[in-house]
């Protein structure tokens, strides 16, 4: 996959508005993708600095990252996602035209190998599209596909959160940034596209998945309301997953991917109501 993306990146069409380089945090100590870098950086003739990134959580390689960044700009991909040769120019020209400090496009999924029709039905692995030109809210932002200026984390001084270990940091980023006063756009134009593997055509993944997601965002919102100011939060958990847990017998008889969403929201409030009583549901993310 990173293979793919980099050659993905070497395509890319900048009408002469830029140039780039990019930059590989290797996420694992024994530094598994050096090989595939140094023979895409001969082949393809493309700068590419990399890395090993020592502590394997995510914010500590996408901080990493960062110090190794050398532009202006700087565009977030994960490796297991491909851009079409127009997505830096349309997410460049997307901050020139609306004047705001940094663009996001859609992750669209793409399947290497037909996945079950339960899986494609239910529209898990799809993220809501939002309008070219929407300021987005923090909860509408990821970095799986976005370009920033580099002030953004000069002059706002941000970074992010090495805490926050299973995912979220994300979130929490650009929440801080917003509350700056920084402003961020979607552009419906720039898509990547995201591999669902044959190991995410299970249930379990996606419970799991859940169970990751209710946790992080509990925990962003602890940092948020406090004492009695919570009490809502916690009366909301509790009837979303008592309702899931009741209709999951008849979501069952309509079909799987009934079934999946009663599993996965059930699951993503579970996680609300544990991590509010301090219990640790997932303390490893690795999916």
């Amino acid at each position: 996959m990173l293979e793919h993306l980099l050659r993905n990146l070497s395509a890319q069409e900048t009408a002469g508005l830029f140039d780039f380089s990019v930059v590989v945090v290797d996420n694992d100590s024994s530094g598994p993708a050096r090989d595939v870098v140094i023979r895409m950086r001969e082949e393809l003739g493309l700068e590419i600095a990399y890395e090993i990134e020592p502590v394997q959580t995510i914010p500590a390689a996408r901080n990493h990252a960062l110090l190794l960044a050398r532009g202006n700009y700087i565009a977030i991909i994960d490796d297991d996602e491909f851009p079409p040769p127009h997505w830096l120019a349309a997410l460049y020209r997307a901050i020139q035209t609306f004047d705001v400090n940094g663009a996001l496009g859609p992750v669209r999924p793409f399947y290497k190998e037909k996945p079950p029709s339960w899986l494609v039905k239910s529209k898990t692995c799809e993220r809501p599209v939002i309008r070219t030109g929407t300021l987005l809210e923090w909860l509408q932002t990821r970095t799986g596909n976005v370009l920033l200026k580099e002030e953004v984390f000069s002059r706002g001084n941000l970074r992010f959160n090495i805490t926050m270990k299973t995912g979220g940091s994300d979130h929490a980023f650009f929440r801080d940034a917003i509350n700056m006063g920084f402003k961020f756009v979607a552009t419906e134009e720039a898509p990547v596209y995201e591999y669902v593997p044959p190991e995410r055509f299970k249930k379990s993944y996606y419970m799991k998945r859940a169970l990751i997601q209710g946790s992080n965002n509990c925990k962003m919102l602890l940092t948020q309301f406090h004492g009695f100011s919570r009490i809502p939060i916690i009366v909301k958990s509790a009837a979303g997953f008592f309702v899931y847990a009741i209709t999951l017998p008849i979501s069952i008889c309509l079909g799987s991917r009934f079934q999946l969403k009663s599993l996965e929201s059930g699951s993503y409030h579970l996680s609300m109501l544990l991590t509010m009583l301090g219990i640790e549901t997932v303390k490893k993310r690795n999916l």
